[in-house]
């Protein structure tokens, strides 16, 4: 476990904003004398405390342990440089007030948007804090990254993919869920969308351990990275895959989106074109548990890329589930099979869509 003093710290920029804003009963000194109008100076001081605690310089005395990943902290670094510069511009815009460089009114505009942003950040810091398990806090430390970290600042990835299908008494392919049963003879396309330019590979795992490579593949013109918003249909056109009567039992799909290449997987899909059995960085993937199946105490898909230690007891899927409404980067693909993003301050998504074959 990595251990680290970057903490959380939304209770600074709350106390930053409430020691001299609008909503509270800012501490006065003494007054001075604005474009002919008396005002009493507000005490903008650099100390704050909150519930008893005392936070100096943006720092909160409320830690949260230890960051358990390097994304984890990164997070935790990016949330913190956030509060801090709130902080300080509560300041300097108290400071600004004090000599008469803004007037009463933009202070209270400005002051109030200051408070109204970083309201949320002690219970966000109390959900993260009270998370009873490691996925229902890598849930909360996301909610705290994405409502304290600004867009332009945050490294995220959203997608969305669906699986469409159309058994052979469907009048019209569908986009299928999660563990659906498919026949012999049902045609089947994947589609793909990411809301930043990634780097995306799909591949697919038979009953009998071999895997198909679906992207990239040098027959579809479409190459890494692909562009942001692009929807990328697997195979392209009105054309589809069909499934035979060879692989009945589980099929799995596995999906990786990434916003650098990820060099080990490409070289592994690369050895595993031809549908031989997964090796290296390509079988540690396909280790990979859906969500659902989840547990503690296992590694993310391609953790072992990070410097993880070799054989995890169990590897699970990578990045969180996220519903419709829930990104702004664009239209999403309508009806999707599952919509995915990366976990606070990550860059890889990793999801395995499951369903059986039937005969």
């Amino acid at each position: 476990m990595i251990r680290t003093s970057i903490v959380l710290v939304p209770s600074a920029l709350a106390l930053a904003v409430g020691a001299c804003g609008p909503g509270s009963e800012p501490r006065t000194s003494a007054a001075s004398t604005c474009d002919g109008q008396e005002r009493q100076a507000l005490d903008c001081q650099s100390e704050f405390s909150y519930d008893g605690r005392k936070i100096e310089g943006g720092f909160s005395a409320v830690g949260l342990g230890g960051a358990n990943a390097k994304t984890e902290e990164t997070a935790l670094r990016a949330i913190d440089k956030e509060t801090e510069q709130y902080a300080a511009q509560s300041r300097r815009l108290c400071d600004e007030y004090n000599k008469c460089v803004i007037d009463k009114a933009t202070y209270a505009t400005r002051s109030e948007n200051l408070r109204r942003r970083m309201s949320k950040a002690p219970e966000l810091l109390d959900e993260v804090k009270g998370a009873t398990d490691e996925d229902a806090r890598r849930k909360a430390l996301a909610k705290a990254y994405t409502e304290l970290v600004p867009a332009e600042a945050r490294r995220e990835l959203a997608l969305d993919f669906a699986v469409e299908a159309a058994r052979p008494s469907d009048a019209a392919p569908r986009a299928i869920a999660q563990g659906e049963s498919l026949p012999t003879g049902t045609k089947v396309a994947f589609v793909v969308r990411p809301s930043k330019s990634a780097y995306v590979y799909l591949f697919q795992k038979s009953p009998d351990g071999k895997v198909n490579v679906l992207f990239p593949d040098e027959r579809i013109a479409a190459k890494n990275p692909l562009a942001a918003g692009a929807t990328l249909r697997l195979p392209p056109g009105s054309a589809s895959f069909k499934l035979n009567d060879k692989d009945i039992g589980t099929e799995r799909v596995y999906l990786v989106a990434s916003l650098e290449p990820v060099l080990s997987l490409d070289g592994a899909l690369a050895k595993a074109g031809g549908g031989s059995a997964p090796t290296g960085a390509l079988a540690e993937v396909t280790r990979a548990e859906a969500p659902s199946a989840a547990r503690k105490g296992c590694t993310r898909a391609l953790e072992l890329d990070e410097g993880s230690a070799p054989n995890p007891p169990c590897i699970r899927s990578r990045g969180l589930e996220y519903a419709a409404g829930d990104e702004k980067s664009g239209p999403a693909i309508a009806p999707a099979s599952f919509r995915a993003r990366t976990e606070a301050a990550d860059s890889v998504i990793v999801q395995v869509f499951a369903f059986e074959h039937t005969k």
